[in-house]
């Protein structure tokens, strides 16, 4: 017997990928700028949890939403252990649990994107968020890895002072998602660069399929 869905709030089941796509769109903007004040660093990590709460929020079945908001709970619990006992394995096994969490929110909204003939706004933020979560969530791999390697990047050829703020992670995530190539952080280890190679190659290829997916669909509907 297949589990049946937990209805959600009216108003949130009617938008709930715009409220997803702005909770990310947020995270992306303002969080950077704020990290450099002295609240920045916690103001970026309630965007993130709220990002992945409502990320997790549209999941219909209730075993899975719980499971979900369980793991995201214990990854919350990890990056702030790590934070504060500069434990490096922590905050691996952390972004490791988070991206678990985004990759199934994203695959949930990719899913939903597709899943009618008629494309209007909502269907258009549920594609444009699983890109934005792909986005964060390399942001968060990178964090990690140049916690356990410090030299696995470099900012203008010299390696990190101070480690890699979650708003520069993010902005390197994006930069090499969309292929700028700034070059101003770069990768300097055989690990760091497969990862932001495999970001790219992603970054592309989602682009180019789902367009032509969305495409098809819109032109189906006008040909009947």
């Amino acid at each position: 017997m297949q589990p049946s869905p937990l209805p959600l709030p009216g108003p949130f089941t009617r938008h709930r990928y715009a409220i997803l796509f702005a909770a990310l769109l947020a995270t992306i903007a303002v969080g950077p700028l704020l990290e450099a004040l002295d609240f920045g660093r916690v103001f970026m990590e309630v965007l993130l949890t709220a990002s992945l709460v409502a990320a997790v929020a549209p999941i219909g079945v209730l075993q899975k939403r719980r499971a979900m908001f369980a793991i995201l709970g214990l990854a919350l619990a990890l990056r702030w252990y790590a934070s504060h006992s500069e434990s490096a394995s922590g905050s691996a096994v952390a972004a490791l649990l988070w991206c678990g969490v985004a990759v199934v929110a994203a695959y949930g909204a990719i899913r939903y994107s597709l899943s009618s003939v008629r494309i209007d706004a909502e269907h258009l933020c549920a594609a444009l968020s699983a890109y934005l979560l792909v986005g964060v969530c390399w942001g968060v791999i990178y964090v990690a890895v140049v916690r356990l390697q410090p030299d696995a990047m470099l900012f203008a050829g010299a390696p990190l002072a101070h480690g890699l703020g979650m708003g520069d992670a993010i902005y390197f995530s994006f930069v090499t998602l969309a292929t700028l190539g700034y070059g101003d952080l770069a990768p300097a280890t055989p690990v760091m660069r497969g990862l932001a190679v495999f970001e790219a190659i992603i970054g592309q290829l989602y682009l180019a399929i789902m367009v032509a997916r969305l495409v098809g669909l819109q032109t189906a509907l006008q040909s009947r």
